[in-house]
């Protein structure tokens, strides 16, 4: 009677403590609505970055526009795939934001005149990076998130994302000075010029 007891008490002990081992993992990987909303809302947009500028390789002709298009590609793809990792590793399932603006870009994108196309896809990155960076900087202070890995990765990212939209500043494509004097005379969080010449790429 005694060893039935002890096996029965032995299983109870083993249930119990899976139990708790179970109900810590589910913690761990129990996502906020901020958590979702961000790593959403930032997919979507390396997404479209990656896309705008596998179009710029493409189609632009000035070497200094496709050598910028290609470190976008590169840095987004890492980024994207960090990310992505990060999420599949949680269990999470991500909400699928309305990417109609993204859309409406892409076309203009692809049916912007040759002779144009290089201010379109510049003055397009300046305002994308001007959108993305309060989206990273509030992830990485914790304003719109409670994961710690995903802070951490927003935080990672705002230098890199930073140097993307300094380096636009120096760009002059087709001889055009109008996306240098915006990002010059643009402080942060002030309505871009860019806006009225393109939807802006907006998130839900």
């Amino acid at each position: 009677m005694k060893i039935i007891l002890r096996i029965v008490g032995l299983c109870i002990a083993i249930m119990t403590w899976t139990m708790v081992i179970y109900a810590q993992d589910s913690s761990q990987t129990q996502a906020q609505s901020g958590d979702i909303d961000f790593a959403s809302k930032a997919t979507a947009s390396n997404n479209f970055e990656i896309q705008a500028a596998n179009i710029a390789l493409t189609k632009s002709q000035d070497q200094n526009v496709k050598q910028y298009a290609q470190m976008i590609v590169d840095d987004h793809t890492a980024a994207g795939n960090e990310l992505a990792t990060l999420v599949k590793n949680k269990n999470w399932q991500l909400s699928t934001p309305d990417n109609q603006n993204y859309t409406q870009l892409i076309d203009q994108l692809n049916n912007a005149d040759p002779a144009n196309f290089d201010r379109t896809y510049v003055d397009l990155m300046a305002k994308s990076h001007q959108d993305a960076m309060p989206l990273f900087k509030d992830a990485s202070s914790g304003t719109a998130t409670t994961d710690a890995e995903l802070r951490k990765f927003a935080t990672d990212k705002i230098p890199a994302f930073q140097k993307h939209l300094d380096q636009l500043k120096t760009m002059q494509p087709a001889a055009d000075t109008t996306t240098k004097d915006t990002l010059k005379n643009t402080s942060p969080g002030a309505p871009s010029p860019i806006k009225s010449k393109m939807p802006k790429p907006m998130l839900k």
